[in-house]
């Protein structure tokens, strides 16, 4: 196991610098919300443009996660969180500093690969410099510390927006960011390092598998998503002949990784479907102000971030799966609940709530335990970027199907619920039912 050996600063110390790498690039997820208008009037661009700011963002942080979590196994896992800090500082320089939109977008994608190269990196680092007994308590700490920044982001950019120009929305990374480097440069690690070939072909050909499905989901485009699926027997053909490759085919092979990453994308789709609907939800079901209807999310966003720590030291004391299967039986509960139709608030604070607190469990600590336990430790990087990027997928699914209901049936939020609830119900199946062969191969 790789263990953090620091000089001059200390393993809580590290700890806290790579959670504050999570807390600013979290930050940086809804603090750019309230500049928006103020950016766009800057560009002279009408408001459809503005779904290209965070479009950019996430297309490029997801193919950013598998590519800079495989390097990080390659170059090392310190080295590879470094480049992430150092590219998100460029693309928000960039970003603030742009004299167009268009160099806008690019800093924007800067700064996605370089959060793809902080969430999880930092995830694999604190999860192998501590013994499996304390890993779900690390871990629940990341879970926590990104709802906090997530929460706060819209907040601050709020502030910074009444108080000074939009640009320091930015700006304001940069110095964290020289903090963050300054400190990690002063830790030590040991890790087993993978000397072997760089599989760029894989790389390129996954990049735009990647691209394609997110775009083909996104604009609802099926030439985009059969570009993707085509591209596929290609991405096995290169990965099957590569000594080192950027995708192990084993992992969706073995019916237990499969299975993990099925359930992180369930994961992505409920946070992500029911996190986007609740306001709208609120505002046509329960009769709502839109000012109260955005609020709504709130019991759910600090259930969420309880759920996170909470859920971490359940890891350690029940085991990650059993807390898993935990974590999506509330998000089925409350999935079906709010199937059968509720229509006061006294009865959906406490849901939501509740499902607040399920999607801080099977977002959080449990898969990425989950997933550490079933590959080599040398493949951590890559395997912890493999959960983020169906997470990613999931999310992404989430709003896009979401929208689907809403447009086909007059109560499509039913139908969504359901099948909320139904793709949490076949999580649960598929994690019990592969614990058994498991406990039946050990036997």
């Amino acid at each position: 196991m790789s263990q953090l050996k620091t000089k001059g600063i200390s393993r809580g110390a590290t700890v806290l610098t790579l959670l504050l790498g999570i807390f600013m690039g979290a930050l940086d997820h809804g603090i750019v919300g309230p500049a928006l208008s103020s950016i766009l009037q800057e560009f002279e661009l009408n408001t459809g443009w503005g779904v290209w700011s965070f479009t950019a963002y996430t297309l490029l942080f997801a193919v950013s996660i598998p590519v800079l979590g495989k390097l990080s196994d390659r170059f090392g896992r310190k080295q590879t969180f470094a480049f992430g800090i150092i590219l998100f500082a460029i693309g928000s320089a960039a970003a603030a500093l742009a004299p167009s939109f268009t160099v806008f977008l690019i800093g924007r994608a800067i700064q996605a690969i370089g959060t793809g190269g902080i969430f999880p990196i930092t995830t694999a680092i604190i999860a192998m410099s501590y013994p499996p007994e304390q890993r779900g308590r690390m871990l629940g700490l990341i879970g926590m510390v990104f709802g906090l920044g997530t929460i706060l982001g819209p907040v601050l950019g709020g502030m910074i927006i009444e108080n000074m120009e939009w640009q320091w929305i930015f700006l304001i990374n940069v110095p964290i960011s020289a903090i963050i480097l300054i400190l990690i440069s002063r830790v030590k690690q040991e890790q087993p390092i993978i000397k072997k070939a760089i599989d760029v072909p894989g790389i390129i050909v996954l990049t735009l598998i990647i691209l394609s499905l997110m775009l083909g989901i996104t604009l609802k485009n099926m030439l985009f998503l059969g570009l993707g699926v085509l591209l596929m027997p290609l991405l096995v053909v290169i990965e099957r002949k590569s000594s080192d490759p950027v995708m192990r085919l084993t992992y969706f092979t073995k019916a237990n990784t499969l299975a993990l990453l099925l359930a992180s994308m369930v994961s992505g789709f409920v946070m992500a479907s029911t996190t986007n609907l609740l306001p709208y939800f609120s505002e046509t079901v329960l009769g709502l102000d839109r000012g109260a209807a955005g609020m709504s999310v709130t019991p759910l966003a600090v259930a969420s971030v309880l759920a996170s720590l909470v859920g971490g030291y359940l890891v350690d004391k029940a085991g990650a799966r059993r807390v898993l299967v935990f974590g999506f039986a509330l998000t089925l509960a409350v999935g079906a609940a709010l199937a059968t139709g509720v229509e006061t608030l006294g009865l959906f604070y406490p849901l939501i709530a509740i499902m607040g607190f399920g999607i801080g469990i099977i977002i959080g600590a449990p898969l990425n335990v989950l997933i550490l336990q079933a590959v080599d430790p040398k493949e951590t990087g890559l395997a912890v970027g493999y959960i983020s990027l169906f997470r990613s997928l999931g999310s992404t699914m989430g709003p896009t199907i979401a929208g689907l209901f809403l447009s086909t049936y007059d109560n499509g939020f039913q139908p969504l619920f359901i099948v909320s609830g139904t793709v949490s119900a076949v999580s649960i199946v598929l994690l019990l039912s592969f614990q058994r062969r498991s406990q039946a191969a050990a036997a």
